[in-house]
């Protein structure tokens, strides 16, 4: 493969990257005004399920949690180990060193996005306590069971990313532009990722 198009394609990779991350993952990502929110009607399917009676559903509630989806599914897909293999198998046809996309741009890339308050300042909405939940729960997961098929490189990348998350948790938690809620949340953040980190590895098929 020339040269010069495997540095297009690494430039092609971080242009989608940052554009999902800015448009999906970021602080102002499915900001909608309120008066917006309050025109959108609920369908009636989720208003009176068989399951949960007469239900008082909101049409902001329905909605938050359908962006949530959103965003969880994009998580699975970048964080997956099917897309850690790819970017890993790529480094071998590239020509030059430090040319291709490289797996440590894409969990910089999320994390910060993900997290981006931390260095704002901003308070963290309830919203986005749920996006970075899930971003901690994966997060978890392969610091604690990785699966036969991860990349050695995808684990000590997360791994340190954690230790960073987790050092800018504690020195962030206490500022006052934090709801009670928020700071409850970095509070129980800093616990998941200091037990993740101490725990020792549980190998798959153990």
């Amino acid at each position: 493969m020339p040269a010069w198009s495997a540095r297009n394609m690494s430039e092609a990779s971080s242009t989608s990257l940052k554009l999902i991350a800015d448009g999906l993952l970021s602080v102002d990502s499915f900001r909608l005004r309120p008066e917006f929110v309050r025109r959108l009607t609920v369908d009636q399917f989720d208003r009176y399920r068989d399951d949960a009676g007469l239900s008082a559903i909101t049409p902001d509630i329905v909605l938050s949690t359908r962006m949530l989806g959103v965003q969880r599914a994009m998580l699975d897909q970048l964080m997956s180990d099917s897309v850690a293999t790819r970017i890993a198998e790529g480094e071998f046809r590239q020509t030059r060193d430090n040319q291709g996309f490289r797996l440590s741009e894409l969990y910089d890339t999320l994390q910060d996005a993900v997290w981006s308050e931390l260095k704002t300042g901003r308070d963290i909405s309830s919203f986005r306590r749920n996006l970075q939940r899930e971003y901690m729960r994966r997060i978890a997961s392969t610091l604690l069971r990785p699966s036969q098929s991860v990349q050695a490189d995808a684990r000590a990348l997360q791994r340190e990313n954690a230790k960073q998350l987790l050092a800018q948790i504690k020195v962030t938690k206490s500022k006052s532009v934090y709801s009670k809620e928020a700071r409850a949340h970095l509070a129980e953040c800093e616990n998941t990722l200091d037990e993740a980190l101490k725990a020792p590895m549980m190998r798959p098929g153990v």
